[in-house]
């Protein structure tokens, strides 16, 4: 299975490095994850209030950042067609216009979003793409199963 990582889950995973998230991220199942190239630097310009809310050091948190940034595959936003960027933008236009490339990333490859963003999920289902996000339960579920098989 491969998913696309919105930012906000990778700075839930830097925040709590025990929590359900950095679990899942961590698996050494084989669910692949991918994100727009741009989503790194989104979360270094964060990086100040992250260190703040995470109880690892600034080494560990590095540290941790570094794993994330080998096991998320950055895909080029380049190679996404404009026609479905601008389809993109348009979903979200009215609701967050930073969500374009993850949004045009769905669109572009098919595979569902893992985000936390209530607010982007809300306003898409609204618009009636609810099936665009993955939910964690989902996500859980999957690992469960197959750690049954």
């Amino acid at each position: 299975m491969i998913l696309i990582a919105d930012s906000n889950i990778i700075v839930s995973a830097l925040i709590s490095p025990k929590g359900e998230i950095a679990k899942i991220l961590k698996d050494k199942s084989n669910i692949q994850f991918i994100a727009p190239d741009y989503m790194f630097m989104e979360i270094e310009a964060h990086w100040d209030k992250i260190k703040k809310l995470s109880p690892l050091s600034n080494k560990d948190l590095k540290k941790e950042l570094s794993f994330y940034k080998e096991k998320i595959k950055q895909y080029q936003v380049i190679k996404i067609p404009k026609e479905t960027i601008l389809k993109a933008y348009r979903l979200v236009l009215d609701i967050d216009q930073d969500d374009t490339f993850f949004i045009a990333l769905h669109l572009h490859l098919g595979y569902k979003i893992w985000s936390g963003d209530k607010t982007l999920k809300e306003g898409l289902k609204q618009k009636g793409f609810s099936h665009f996000f993955i939910e964690i339960e989902d996500i859980k579920q999957r690992l469960y199963l197959k750690g049954k098989a």
